[in-house]
């Protein structure tokens, strides 16, 4: 066994007590990396990634976060897109537009 194979085993070890308060409350793996991209991850997810030898980074460098985050996140994401397609449309006078519009199953948002 390598010692990289071993530093790895050590790491992901070392996270057990995150992913099970990550289970407990809900929560997703967040990771900010060096160029500010953010990473999410459910407890699921980041265990077959780390099962293929890929983010395997160690527990100071993640933070538990409510996943609702991220989809506020991807909202933002969207409407950037969105925003950047209707003004090079409008730049070519191209008369078709997109909207981002949000539809809710959840009967507590009908009221």
């Amino acid at each position: 066994m390598s010692n990289l194979h071993i530093l790895q085993q050590v790491i992901v070890t070392s996270l057990e007590p995150m992913y099970q308060e990550a289970e407990e409350r809900g929560l997703w793996f967040f990771h900010c990396t060096e160029t500010d991209e953010e990473i999410w991850c459910s407890p699921g997810f980041l265990q077959k990634e780390q099962e293929a030898g890929r983010l395997i980074i160690a527990p100071e460098h993640w933070e538990l976060r409510d996943p609702a985050g991220y989809m506020s996140k991807l909202v933002k994401d969207c409407q950037s897109i969105i925003d950047e397609y209707n003004e090079m449309a409008r730049r070519l006078k191209i008369e078709e537009t997109l909207e981002l519009i949000s539809h809710s199953t959840n009967p507590a948002d009908a009221r």
